[in-house]
């Protein structure tokens, strides 16, 4: 008999369609089972398997002693690519052999009893797939009674719950990893829920920084807890609940109050929003560290800067008193000097006259006489020039020092003339400065140029200009790279000096060489390093012995960088 086309519908209709297993169904031999053809199958057992064909939902029927399989389009996926399937026909426990031991005994007790079981994501592997997996399942067993009321079998229905189940681990896994972070962070961390602040999780750092144990937090209003952090609190919670923006406080400070005992301290505080499932605001996780150690000592630390800024200014105030003190005095004492030393040269004069004819021995001692008179005068000069030298930005204005040269030279004109010398310059820039200190400057350094020559060698001096760019600026770290320089080099073919003296020559009475060489009262390079000092700038000498010497002048180009400084 063909069951694909059954013949008398009244029999065979609750096996029409069914797709695939509807199908397979029809065309199954059934005589060679125990429950035998389809014309001679109970009403029960054709109705129970039409519900079972023509649903959508997956379902299974085990029939008879032998709990002969049946199963439905819906359920067919659940065996795999591979393996069970086509199980319909056979027995149960030669399709399950696997997991006989767990459902057997659950269909038996269904048999016997017609109560009902049911589980819900239940692992329950089986083989598939050419190999035994780990499945899921949602699942009940039904009884289902025969047309002499008895129960002849079990009605499955049943759902795949694998994947749900997977994701549900994959949660509480990372949940599990999530609260562990929480619970062994050694920053504070605390999670709020709600408009009421409810504690909905929390750790023992956190507790550690409010005097409470996660006990006494956990599932309360936090402001219930510690009331008295409330009015600090309150509304930058209020704020990131409804807006969703996070805030950040750093060096926050804060207290509690434990057993009675005020707890204080500072915190960097990270305020975040906490989101559902549906990305809607619905808390707050906040994360707080202690840096009460460290605010403390950087608040120690300003008060002794602090200290030390006033200790230093009342030590600078003090040193400039005695600046003007010491100023002050070097002016009186070489003013007042001078007369005497005047007299002391008058009166050589008179007596020289007076004596008339002198010996040469008289003649030496008076000679001595006028030529120390006449470098003491000069030294006593040279030294209220340097107490004078004048630091007030009033008399700041515009130099040429072009011009500065020109005057220079005619000044020296004879003496230039004298020592067959040339004093070549060009280009030279324009600069904020005090005008009488700069005729000073490159007066005492041609002066010197001049004095300090080789025997048989006409002098050459040479004064050039160029300007600093960011690169040379990095040679000097002395000076401010917010301004602008200008190098200049005064250079000549003169002695010269070993370099080891560079630093030496610009102290204040410190010569090189003796008295009977060269004139001079050993000033004259103090005060260029005094007048480069009041404008910001620097002096340095290069030179080898017999090699002559150049002088570097590294000055603003104006002084309104300087604007807070002591100087110019």
């Amino acid at each position: 008999m063909d069951l694909r086309r059954p013949k008398d519908n009244q029999f065979f209709h609750f096996i029409q369609g069914g797709g695939e297993m509807g199908a397979l169904t029809r065309s199954f031999d059934w005589s060679q089972t125990p429950i035998g053809p389809p014309e001679q199958w109970q009403q029960s057992l054709r109705t129970t398997l039409g519900i079972v064909l023509h649903s959508a939902f997956p379902m299974f029927l085990f029939w008879g002693e032998d709990l002969i399989c049946f199963y439905n389009d819906a359920f067919r996926p659940s065996l795999g690519a591979e393996g069970k399937h086509p199980a319909l026909g056979k027995k149960g426990e030669e399709v399950w052999p696997e997991i006989w031991d767990f459902i057997g005994p659950l269909l038996s007790k269904v048999m016997t009893s017609g109560e009902p079981v049911w589980f819900e994501d239940e692992l329950v592997p089986f083989f598939r797939n050419g190999r035994i997996e780990d499945i899921y399942w949602t699942f009940s067993y039904s009884p289902v009674y025969d047309d002499s009321g008895q129960v002849n079998g079990v009605f499955v229905t049943c759902t795949e719950t694998t994947q749900k189940v997977m994701i549900f681990n994959r949660l509480q896994e990372s949940e599990r990893r999530f609260q562990n972070l929480v619970a062994e962070a050694t920053v504070g961390i605390i999670v709020l829920i709600g408009k009421d602040m409810i504690v909905e999780i929390v750790n023992d750092a956190y507790g550690q920084l409010v005097g409470r144990s996660r006990e006494e937090l956990l599932g309360k209003p936090l402001f219930s807890v510690i009331p008295e952090t409330e009015p600090d609190f309150r509304n930058v919670l209020e704020e990131v609940r409804t807006t969703g923006e996070p805030i950040h406080l750093s060096e926050h400070p804060y207290f509690v109050l434990v057993n009675g005992e005020r707890k204080e301290g500072f915190l960097n505080l990270v305020y975040q929003p906490y989101r559902d499932d549906d990305g809607k605001v619905h808390g707050v996780m906040i994360l707080c560290h202690d840096v009460t150690p460290q605010v403390v000592a950087k608040l120690k630390m300003e008060e002794i800067v602090a200290e030390r800024t006033r200790e230093l200014a009342a030590a600078n105030r003090h040193l400039q008193r005695s600046n003007a003190e010491l100023a002050q005095f070097a002016y009186i004492a070489s003013h007042d000097l001078q007369e005497p030393v005047r007299k002391v040269a008058t009166f050589t004069q008179l007596l020289e006259a007076e004596l008339g004819g002198t010996t040469d021995r008289q003649r030496s001692y008076l000679d001595k006489i006028k030529n120390a008179s006449s470098r003491m005068l000069l030294l006593i000069r040279d030294v209220l020039t340097f107490s004078q030298l004048a630091r007030d930005s009033d008399l700041v204005t515009q130099v040429d020092l072009g011009v500065v040269l020109d005057n220079i030279v005619d000044d020296l004109e004879l003496l230039i003339d004298q020592k067959h010398a040339s004093v070549a310059y060009e280009g030279l820039p324009v600069v904020e400065a005090v005008p009488l200190q700069m005729a000073q400057l490159f007066g005492n350094l041609i002066s010197n140029a001049l004095k300090f020559t080789k025997s048989g060698v006409d002098p050459v001096i040479t004064v050039s200009a160029e300007k600093l760019d960011k690169a040379g600026l990095k040679s000097y770290p002395m000076l401010d790279a917010r301004c602008a320089y200008h190098h200049l080099q005064v250079s000549d073919n003169g002695i010269g000096f070993e370099q080891l003296y560079a630093e030496q020559i610009f102290e204040i009475f410190q010569r090189l060489h003796g008295k009977k060489d060269f004139e001079g009262t050993g000033i004259g390079l103090a005060m260029c390093k005094k007048i480069l000092q009041n404008h910001h700038g620097h002096i340095y000498a290069t030179s080898s012995e017999g090699q002559g010497a150049t002088f570097h002048i590294l000055i603003p180009e104006n002084q309104a960088c300087f604007a807070d400084s002591s100087t110019i």
